[in-house]
């Protein structure tokens, strides 16, 4: 897949990534964590390994969000706090993205990674409840990771097909 960017919103500062990636009429989005060093001339190792997975489900582009936009190359590097103004950007713009679309799917992929900061299950939570409405579909790569969370892509074998996710019950994890 040829690196097509036509779509890359950040802040001013270019500390939070709310969106990497381009449309088409076969586009698999995709939930990280936290962005780290892509941007919208130069992959990371996740993009790159995000683009692979996306060619070999036959998807003819990607586009990358966050359940937290803060960039950080390293999760221990996220702040402690939630930044709630940041975060409600992310929302919108991840909900403006997706209801431009008929149908969309989506894949999940932040491995245990949703462990390392406490607000990440919450952003997950919301960000689900604002495209509730919309036509999507979920999945994994694999299996479950035994922590019970998608496998991240940069650590996942190309080999691993997209499993279906019901998100009703996985988010029912975090009520606890």
């Amino acid at each position: 897949m040829e690196y097509k960017i036509d779509i890359y919103e950040k802040d001013k500062d270019n500390l939070f990534r709310f969106a990497l990636g381009s449309l088409s009429e076969r586009t698999l989005f995709v939930f990280g964590a936290n962005p780290s060093t892509a941007n919208d001339q130069t992959p990371d190792m996740t993009i790159r390994k995000v683009m692979g997975f996306a060619e070999r489900n036959r998807y003819k582009s990607f586009m990358m969000f966050n359940l937290y936009p803060q960039r950080a190359t390293n999760p221990d590097n996220l702040s402690d706090e939630m930044d709630r103004v940041m975060m409600d950007k992310n929302i919108e713009i991840i909900h403006r993205i997706l209801s431009s679309q008929k149908e969309a799917d989506i894949l999940l992929a932040y491995g245990k990674l949703i462990y390392s900061r406490p607000y990440l299950p919450l952003c997950l939570k919301k960000i689900y409840q604002s495209i509730r409405g919309i036509s999507l579909k979920f999945y994994r790569i694999g299996d479950y990771l035994k922590c019970g969370q998608p496998r991240h892509p940069l650590y996942a074998k190309y080999g691993f097909e997209l499993q279906a996710v019901d998100m009703d019950k996985y988010l029912q994890e975090f009520e606890n």
